[in-house]
């Protein structure tokens, strides 16, 4: 154990990195829990260390990044030496290494290549109508609650809108039955406390393999024989198929198609990718307009002056015109980036500037970090969405603000989920406003874990607009 920990001491030293002194066995892993979770305490070590430094999640070293020119390295110029994401967990099931966001080096490019035109404008465009029809169930319920002047947690109710459109959408069931939803949810709720402890340190994955914590694969099991009943059906029917990202990628064929188990995978790890992080984002969004009503009321004039009439349809194209919306989206991500951490795997001994990688060593940028940059984000705690205003974009560095990663592995499914975040806004705020009661938490605990999450939900009050 001695030996051990003199070794870990010497690791990053010897890489020229700095960093918090670990403690026997433990790491930096109680020095995060004393500052409170891990993304205070990248932000603490960055301003101790610097923008490169080093630490331990028990006896696995992983290098925090959060400077521009080494961040560009990692994401795009040296994209040959940090081609994959570092996957510290068992897959539940085989076929999920063929996910777009896990496969690797060629196969990870042969999918890429595919998928890629499946989530340009021209095709999200017919999801648009899928996702703006599963808001009309999410905005009756938010006027049933303030019918009944309930206190919502607006977090729960985001979370079964979210899980109901990507049920619909990457597995193409449009009657969803509760063994479904379950197995959706177990996936969740059962992964989560795994995925974290994983995280921390591979040697803990054969015990937690054999706990009550360990994904169990039959509720991805589930989810496969669904997805696999739409498609046959589909193969099989002369009708036409609504055009959701499951008929999409049936259908593509740029450099080759996809097998059945590579659709199905997508589909899993666009709910997966796809669940918690979305249902986050606009519930951290409603909580900030809760909190700041002067910016609640300049986005529902904006939506309103948009959608006047009857003929002033609601569609993709449009979506793109509400200007407002998106700095509101964008500062939101800003603050609250649900991927707050990018995670990649040394491929081979690298170096950047004075900096040495390891092969098969771990690679961690914080978006927190990189978002919280006081210089790059002058108050970087307050919520101000002209942050994101043309000519205050024009003025970053672009690499201080990566809510879906960045270079050749950023996320195949930004558009989507940008669409799906903003089609929900648009609809919640033509119909109510949302308020600051009680029993709402200020300021709101987070939980870090693979997403960020706020800890103890999201209580507001809801008032039916006239």
């Amino acid at each position: 154990m001695i030996y051990s920990h003199y070794k870990a001491l010497r690791y990053f030293k010897e890489l020229g990195i700095p960093g918090p002194k670990p403690w026997p066995l433990l790491g930096n892993i109680p020095a995060v829990m004393a500052i409170g979770d891990q993304n205070s305490a990248h932000l603490k070590f960055t301003n101790e260390y610097g923008k490169v430094f080093g630490m331990f999640y028990l006896s696995e070293p992983v290098i925090v990044v959060s400077e521009f020119d080494i961040v560009k390295k990692i994401l795009i110029k040296d994209f040959h030496a940090f081609p994959n994401r570092r996957l510290p967990f068992k897959l539940p099931l085989n076929s999920l290494s063929k996910a777009v966001a896990i496969a690797r080096d060629q196969e990870w490019k042969r999918i890429r290549d595919i998928l890629t035109p499946t989530f340009t404008g021209n095709k999200l465009r017919s999801s648009f109508l899928i996702v703006d029809d599963i808001t009309t169930k999410l905005v009756q319920s938010l006027i049933d609650s303030s019918q009944k002047k309930e206190i919502v947690n607006i977090r729960k109710v985001l979370g079964e809108f979210t899980m109901e459109t990507m049920l619909s959408v990457a597995f193409g069931v449009q009657m969803l039955n509760s063994k479904l939803i379950h197995s959706a949810i177990q996936i969740f709720d059962r992964g989560q406390l795994r995925v974290l402890m994983s995280i921390l340190s591979p040697t803990l994955l054969k015990v937690i393999r054999k706990s009550p914590f360990d994904f169990d694969a039959k509720y991805f099991q589930h989810l496969d024989r669904a997805a696999r009943q739409v498609i046959k059906y589909r193969r099989q029917s002369d009708q036409p198929a609504r055009r959701d990202l499951l008929q999409l990628m049936m259908e593509a064929e740029n450099n080759g198609k996809l097998s059945d188990d590579e659709i199905i995978a997508q589909s899993m790890i666009f709910l997966l990718a796809g669940y918690d992080t979305t249902a986050n984002t606009i519930s951290f969004a409603v909580y900030l307009l809760a909190t700041h009503p002067e910016i609640q009321d300049k986005l529902i004039n904006e939506i309103d002056d948009a959608l006047q009439t009857q003929a002033d349809s609601f569609n993709y194209d449009k979506i793109h015109e509400l200007k407002y919306l998106d700095m509101v989206v964008s500062e939101t991500l800003r603050l609250y980036p649900t991927a707050s951490t990018t995670i990649r795997e040394v491929a081979c001994d690298h170096t950047i500037d004075k900096y040495k990688f390891k092969k098969g060593g771990t690679v961690m940028i914080s978006a927190y970090a990189l978002h919280r940059n006081s210089k790059e984000w002058p108050d970087p705690e307050k919520f101000i969405p002209e942050r994101f205003t043309q000519e205050e974009k024009q003025k970053r560095n672009p690499l201080s603000y990566l809510p879906f990663g960045g270079g050749p592995r950023v996320c195949i499914g930004m558009r989507f989920a940008l669409m799906e975040i903003k089609i929900a806004l648009v609809r919640i705020l033509q119909k109510v406003k949302f308020t600051v009661v009680k029993e709402t938490e200020i300021p709101l605990q987070l939980r870090v874990g693979p997403t960020l999450s706020p800890k103890n939900g999201i209580k507001l009050g809801i008032e039916v607009r006239e």
